[in-house]
């Protein structure tokens, strides 16, 4: 799951320094991403792009996660009342829980927290 918060908390990075959007765009608020993990069911290649493309309950786990995510949010799912331990992406990440909520689609609830990179001033 740490592989998944940074890469998320990466991509806005790079978007923010490096995208060249047309328009009056604001960067920070081009995506969302919701992460959940386990397996998936099948996996075969996308359609048009050929790139991998997973199939299962899990992949709908991670969309309904971001669908919680306000625009430009990395957020990560958490089962209620089984043994998981909310997300520990290191030293260098924020995690705020932002709810639990009853996701469309999903049985139990989910605890729902916000990931962002921490500040220089707030490692310290």
């Amino acid at each position: 799951i740490d592989n998944g918060i940074n890469f998320g908390l990466d991509l806005k990075e790079n978007v923010m320094k490096n995208a060249k959007l047309l328009g009056d765009v604001d960067k920070s608020q081009v995506f969302r991403v919701g992460i959940h993990w386990g397996p998936f069911l099948s996996m075969g290649p996308h359609t048009v792009t050929g790139h991998a493309d997973y199939f299962g309950p899990i992949v709908n786990r991670a969309a309904r996660v971001a669908a919680q995510c306000e625009a430009g949010q990395i957020c990560v799912g958490v089962p209620m009342g089984t043994d998981e331990e909310p997300p520990d992406p290191g030293p260098t990440v924020e995690v705020d829980v932002l709810g639990v909520k009853q996701l469309k689609g999903i049985s139990i609830e989910m605890a729902i927290f916000g990931c962002r990179k921490k500040d220089k001033e707030e490692e310290s």
